[in-house]
């Protein structure tokens, strides 16, 4: 799975949806022409439209290419560090379009606009993106281990910043609390998990939920013929649920009871060691 495929799943937050590779090249692809009076597909345009679409090409040429040449200049830099002030070496930072809509809840977890750029951080905590297009911006973090707590899903707010034409914005600071690290084994005896391609499983997964509804996927850490790990990083000293998404099978509690599909209370003191909660695959779903 790509890192992009795994943000994708993971990151729940972004409003509108993630802007796709292809729809960001298409924003500096020329020629084209879109035959807007037919609602047809992209494509050369019959007799009856040709001039509109030569129109339409002239004038995206002007937008679609000064976009084009005022993104290529601009960058922003910054640091991640935790909320002791050290810097987080390799973090992956996500910069995003601040929403240009109203969000349809309040934060946290941050709502953002569609994905502008991704970058990792080098050993210090420092971040560069460049080629962003002037505008208002939203930053977030996540490292690829567990330990740190992205901003955009934890905190009630998350970094902004603007970018101008032509300049480099400076100081943007991505702080990332430390949180406690939930570890869930799930033990298979009977080998009914497929084997999974990459950290989450759709057929099976391990999910908390905050107060508000928000579900963040607790990704695979490790794999056996018989049981899985799975982490994820939580806030210390607030209550979450934690559950089971599986339609095809049945799992039991630490205590051997059926899991139920409200789910379990997790609630970690604040500087403790949290325990391994186990679960057991009983079977199939009848």
């Amino acid at each position: 799975m790509t890192d992009q495929a795994r943000i994708d799943t993971q990151v729940g937050y972004r409003w509108p949806p993630v802007v796709t590779a292809e729809e960001k090249e298409m924003r500096c692809a020329l020629p084209f022409c879109v035959n807007l009076k037919s609602r047809q597909k992209p494509g050369p345009p019959d007799a009856r439209h040709r001039h509109h679409c030569q129109w339409s090409y002239v004038v995206a040429l002007g937008i679609f290419g000064a976009h084009c040449l005022l993104a290529a200049n601009n960058s922003v830099t910054g640091s991640v560090v935790d909320d002791s002030g050290h810097s987080i070496a390799g973090a992956r930072v996500l910069i995003s379009y601040a929403p240009s809509i109203k969000p349809p809840a309040a934060a946290p977890p941050v709502i953002t606009g569609p994905l502008a750029a991704m970058v990792t951080a080098d050993n210090n905590g420092a971040f560069l993106a460049s080629g962003l297009a002037p505008g208002q911006y939203i930053a977030c973090a996540e490292t690829t281990g567990p330990g740190y707590l992205d901003p955009c899903h934890w905190a009630a707010a998350a970094p902004g910043f603007s970018v101008n034409a032509g300049t480099t914005t400076s100081g943007v600071k991505i702080v990332m609390a430390k949180g406690a690290v939930l570890r869930v084994h799930i033990d298979d005896p009977q080998k009914l998990l497929k084997a999974a391609a990459g950290p989450v499983d759709l057929d099976f997964e391990i999910h908390v939920v905050t107060a508000k509804g928000f579900h963040y996927s607790a990704p695979i850490q490790s794999s056996t013929a018989v049981g899985r790990d799975h982490a994820i990083t939580i806030p210390f000293d607030i209550p979450l649920n934690l559950r089971v998404l599986s339609a095809h099978l049945a799992v039991n509690d630490q205590s051997g009871n059926p899991m139920q599909p409200a789910g379990m209370t997790v609630n970690l003191p604040g500087g403790s060691t949290p325990p391994v909660i186990g679960l057991t695959i009983a079977g199939r779903k009848q």
